[in-house]
Parts: C-alpha cells; sequence; structure tokens
C-alpha cells in the first residue's frame, strides 16, 4: 500500500470568539512568533478505538480552549460522545471519548456560544491496517528535496530493515504530496508507505526558557500515528529526513529495541558535513567527521505492544525521556547529515560549519555500502 491522505483537523474558524492563549509571555515572543503560532486547532485527528469502545481525540496543547472543548457538542453517527478522561503532556494532549457503537466516518461540532457556536464537522481517522507486524520508520517533512527523501528511505531499507514509512507532510510547496508517495513506492524493498498532508502550523520557537513548547505539531503527529495506524506495528523508529541509523554489525535499531527488556532502544547521534561542491548536496556525500565527535540528541526506536509501548512519543524519545540513558545502545547510532537541511531552524550551508571537520573513510565506506555514494577510486 502507497497512500496519500489528507488530514483534516478541528479548527476554530478564523473569525472565532476565542482562540488559543499563547504559552511564553510578550517578552519572550520572537519578531515571528504569532505568525507560527497555532491559534485555531482544537483536534488534529480523532481515533476510534472499538476494543475500549472509546474515541481518542489527538490535541495540541490546549491551554484556554480545553473550555470550549468540553462544553462542546461532539455528535456522531452513534450518538453524542460523553467526554472523560483528559490526559496532558508537554506539547500535546488526549481525550478520552466514550460511545456506545462504531461513530461512523464523521463528527459534527456545536461550539458553545461564546466561542461564536459555530456548527463543524471533522473526520474520524480512517481504518488503515497496512502496517500490522511491519518495522516502521516515522518522520515529519516540509519542502525537502524529493531525492533526500528517496535516498534516506533507501539506506533504511537497506541497512536497517525498515518495512514501511509514515511521513507527515507538514505543507509542503515545491511539489505535491502524492509526489512524496509516489517517490517512496520507487524504493525497492518497501512494502507500505502512507503520507498525510498536513498543512498546519508547525509552532514557533521562542527566545526565553522552555523555547520550543508551542511546537505542538510534531509530538502530536507522532502520538496521533501511534495511535492510529501504528498500533500494531512490529516496530517503530523514528527520525527525521537529514539522518541515518547506522549499525557496527548486523543488528539494526529495530532489533536492539526488541531485543531490550524495555522494548525500547535509543541511538546518539554524530554530525557528518559534506565538502563544498556544484550542485545539490546529497547524503552520501557527508564523509566529514570531527574529532573528538560532534554529537546530537538521541533518537529512538520501541516496541507499541512491549513494555513502554503505552507511553507518550516525543522527537527524541518516549515519555520525557526518563529512560533515554538506559535504553542508550552502543552498536547503533545516527548520522545526522549537516547540510541536507531547508535551514527552516537555522543556516547551515555557511562554511563555519565544516571548520574542523576532516574526511573519515568509515563514514565513506558505510554510505557506499548502503548505496548513497560511489564507491572512491
Amino acid at each position: 500500500m502507497f497512500q496519500t491522505l489528507t488530514l483534516r483537523p478541528l479548527r476554530l474558524p478564523e473569525g472565532a470568539l476565542v482562540r488559543r492563549e499563547r504559552p511564553a509571555p510578550e517578552a519572550a515572543r520572537g519578531a515571528d512568533y504569532d505568525a507560527k503560532f497555532d491559534f485555531h486547532t482544537l483536534v488534529y485527528g480523532a481515533v476510534w478505538l472499538p476494543d475500549r469502545k472509546t474515541v481518542l481525540l489527538i490535541c495540541p496543547r490546549l491551554m484556554n480552549l480545553a473550555a470550549v472543548l468540553k462544553e462542546a457538542v461532539v455528535a456522531s453517527a452513534a450518538g453524542r460522545l460523553r467526554f472523560g478522561r483528559v490526559t496532558r503532556y508537554r506539547r500535546w494532549q488526549a481525550v478520552t471519548c466514550y460511545v456506545d457503537d462504531d461513530p461512523g466516518p464523521e463528527l459534527t461540532v456545536t461550539l458553545p456560544d461564546y466561542a461564536g457556536g459555530a456548527q463543524l464537522s471533522f473526520p474520524v481517522m480512517p481504518r488503515v491496517d497496512a502496517f500490522t507486524n511491519l518495522r516502521c520508520l516515522l518522520t515529519k517533512s516540509k519542502d525537502n528535496q524529493l531525492d533526500w527523501i528517496g535516498d534516506w528511505a533507501q539506506h533504511h531499507v537497506r541497512m536497517q530493515g525498515t518495512e514501511a514509512i509514515v511521513l507527515f507532510d507538514n505543507g509542503s510547496t515545491r511539489y505535491a504530496p502524492d509526489d512524496v508517495t509516489d517517490r517512496l513506492a520507487s524504493v525497492p524493498g518497501l512494502k507500505a508507505a502512507l503520507v498525510i498532508s498536513a498543512d498546519l502550523p508547525f509552532g514557533p520557537t521562542a527566545t526565553k526558557s522552555p523555547r520550543n513548547v508551542a511546537r505542538y505539531f510534531q509530538s502530536a503527529t507522532l502520538n496521533l500515528a501511534k495511535h492510529w495506524v501504528l498500533r500494531r506495528a512490529a516496530a517503530v523508529a523514528v527520525n527525521d529526513i537529514d539522518e541515518l541509523f547506522v549499525s557496527q554489525d548486523d543488528r539494526t535499531i529495530y532489533d536492539a529495541a526488541a531485543e531490550s527488556w524495555f522494548g525500547y532502544a535509543t541511538a546518539q547521534g554524530n554530525w557528518r558535513a559534506a565538502p563544498h561542491g556544484e550542485g545539490p548536496t546529497s547524503h552520501g556525500d557527508h564523509v566529514l567527521a570531527w574529532q573528538p565527535e560532534r554529537t546530537c540528541k538521541e533518537k529512538w526506536a520501541v516496541i507499541p505492544g512491549g513494555r513502554l509501548g503505552r507511553i507518550s512519543w516525543d522527537v527524541h524519545g518516549i515519555g520525557r525521556y526518563q529512560f533515554n540513558r538506559l535504553a542508550m545502545v552502543r552498536d547503533v547510532r545516527f548520522l545526522h547529515c549537516e547540510h541536507i537541511s531547508t535551514d527552516w531552524k537555522r543556516p547551515r550551508a555557511e562554511a563555519g560549519d565544516r571548520l574542523g571537520a576532516q574526511w573519515d573513510a568509515a563514514t565513506a565506506e558505510l554510505l557506499t555500502r548502503s548505496g548513497l555514494r560511489q564507491a572512491d577510486a
């Protein structure tokens, strides 16, 4: 299965009488804070869990909008949803709603009068079984070159045994979401891919700590995938398009998670840079390393049905990263490719980014084995 879907979240109308309060005080908001902040999204997606007779609403951090959602009337084909437990995480929230039977494909929402009283609708996430018992890779992307996405996928299929990919496209403008799906479908050995088009605010960075608390999108969509399409996956690894899991021997990041008592493994990151050259940069060009290694925060894999499978997912691990050190493996790491970037977070193309980096033969050999680089003469 290679498929593209469009996320249809529940959002307040642009002219609504209320909107989400910003978590950062005015003094900690940069010039682009409001432009990147999500004032309007109430629910990213609704997941029907038939074994529990519940609909799970995956939301950004609701802030003052919690009351708006709680006082709204949410109806389904099986009747009105009854609100239950609200579980709060750092950058997202889960709202458990009860319903007596299958809610059907669509939910209708009537906002309270003080929020404008609008009548809205949004879908229940469709059933997708293609990822059951597969080793899956989960990521988000915006405007990354299609060849970067293809090379990233090819590496993980060939070198880590990845069988399926779930990718949230966060509003790319260089190409259509179907183009991403087509590129993934061309990767030999990949069995399934789902590209979810989600053109929503990613979230701003504050100028003072906690700087990233308003970046709701990535944390919430990781958990939307967790509860929706990856509940029965054999294993799930999480990284970004500029990151490549690599192993010292035949044990993959998925194997490391499966063999761990926790059912969870984390891997340290090492930065790699590409020499200056003509034309576009590829993963295979990233053969420059630093001594000592320039490290970055870990990425991870988990067994959804394992001991820690019920804990929430986040960018650099599960929960609040409290198990990361215990779950760290020595024989798997990831290469963080400095110049595979759209510069969305910081400029990476400057010459200073390569200062002190030297040719690394082991990295070149590894990228050659993965098919991302031609053998050096």
